[in-house]
């Protein structure tokens, strides 16, 4: 007779999320990544051939085409991947992502973007379903500006039953900024951290 194998159930494993960060190209994702990472992050930025101009960013030399990943641990009982995917159409391939339980979701877009709107609408739907695991993280946004972000937003929000409290004025460059804007995400209290 076979005897059965006695299975060992983890405990005390830390609790593990994936955070990734969706948006349109120039919005700060890869900049973001590098900010909260605690680990050096793979990134897969490569220089951009066509010319910045097009994409509406005449300083931005570079764009994603793959995964970013990075690491960040908040707490001693918290891990969390990092997941950069690229914001244009030709890599949506790299756009898919699991809707598993431990995602949630960074949309970063441009307040100085004159589409913010049309961004918007067209990133939400990707998210069908995960709206609730889903914060809003406007980048170039000068501090007066956000309430007129959010103004520019309302209408993609209220269709698609996102609160405007889950748009969050965030500089991409600021590891404090970044991690607020994550912690709101993950629903983690900024104190505890």
């Amino acid at each position: 007779m076979k005897q059965k194998r006695t299975r060992w159930r983890r405990v005390g494993l830390p609790n593990r999320y994936r955070l990734v960060f969706a948006g349109p190209v120039g919005a700060g994702k890869t900049t973001a990544v590098r900010a909260l990472s605690d680990v050096s992050p793979v990134d897969t930025d490569v220089p951009i051939s066509a010319g910045s101009d097009e994409l509406g960013d005449d300083e931005k030399k570079t764009t994603t085409v793959g995964l970013d990943y990075g690491a960040w641990k908040p707490t001693a009982e918290l891990s969390v991947a990092l997941i950069g995917v690229p914001g244009q159409d030709r890599f949506a391939h790299a756009q898919r992502y699991s809707s598993m339980p431990d995602a949630r979701f960074l949309l970063w877009l441009r307040a100085d973007h004159a589409d913010i709107a049309t961004d918007a609408a067209t990133w939400i739907p990707r998210f069908a379903g995960d709206e609730h695991r889903l914060v809003i993280a406007v980048s170039h946004c000068a501090d007066d500006a956000l309430e007129a972000a959010r103004g520019s937003l309302s209408e993609v929000l209220d269709r698609h039953g996102i609160p405007v409290d889950r748009v969050i004025a965030a500089d991409a460059r600021d590891r404090d900024s970044v991690e607020r804007v994550a912690c709101v995400a993950l629903d983690l209290p900024e104190k505890d951290l």
